[in-house]
């Protein structure tokens, strides 16, 4: 779901800041499936949406404090937030059921076993559906960017679930470019990738050539010629991010 959809149907422009943060949040964990929020994103939540940073002291201390207190801070992190639980469930109870009305993807595992890889986190499941789709249709350029794009997300959840994550962020809490991910992951001792490691590259670049070139345009070959490796390195991510 779109974000400017999400602030109509939620009413987001007339809701105070707590309100607001709440709801972003409950946004950000429905399109991405996490679980536990920072100030530093939070406040960037704010910004993506057309609304002013907020005080983040304030704000924190208005989300984990008091009667109307929507968040537990982590014992493990200080940093950490997270949903009181049953604050969640309410969440999930008014507005979940605005992402189960997204139309259906006709895909039927062309490029990518659904069996297999489907069932886990919804938005991987779209991603998914999405590039077998693009593939049956022979919308290479369009297979090629989103592999690149779940190359990523699979990535960063790797790290995240290995508790490594801030070696892939910047100074402001932002994850970093995909290639200086590339870079990390291959040398990376906590991650311990297999020689799939050695394609990471390839499968940057082919996204990159569809999203970028001027004049290049994907063919089959082309993504036939990484479709085995990239589901070697999809079982060996889901693997290491947990899923699997």
């Amino acid at each position: 779901m779109k974000i400017s959809d999400f602030i109509v149907i939620s009413d987001l422009n007339n809701k105070i800041e707590t309100e607001r943060a709440r709801l972003l949040c409950f946004y950000y964990h429905k399109e991405t499936g996490e679980s536990s929020f920072t100030m530093p994103l939070i406040s960037d939540l704010f910004l993506k949406s057309g609304f002013s940073a907020p005080n983040k002291s304030r704000l924190k201390n208005n989300l984990t404090k008091g009667r109307n207190r929507s968040f537990l801070l982590s014992k493990e992190k200080a940093d950490q937030l997270y949903f009181i639980p049953v604050i969640l469930e309410q969440l999930e109870k008014e507005f979940g059921s605005k992402w189960e009305n997204i139309k259906n993807i006709d895909s039927n595992s062309e490029l990518l076993d659904e069996q297999k890889f489907c069932g886990k986190y919804n938005y991987l499941d779209r991603l998914i559906r999405q590039i077998n789709h693009s593939y049956a249709n022979n919308s290479y350029d369009a297979a090629a960017v989103l592999m690149r794009r779940l190359f990523e997300v699979l990535l960063i959840l790797s790290y995240q679930n290995l508790g490594i994550d801030n070696e892939i962020k910047d100074s402001d809490g932002n994850y970093v470019m995909l290639e200086r991910i590339v870079k990390d992951a291959i040398q990376n001792q906590t991650l311990k990738l297999s020689r799939i490691k050695k394609e990471f590259d390839t499968f940057r670049q082919v996204g990159n050539f569809s999203a970028h070139s001027i004049t290049y345009t994907a063919g089959r070959k082309d993504i036939d010629d990484i479709k085995i490796n990239y589901r070697v390195m999809l079982e060996e991510l889901y693997n290491k991010a947990g899923i699997i």
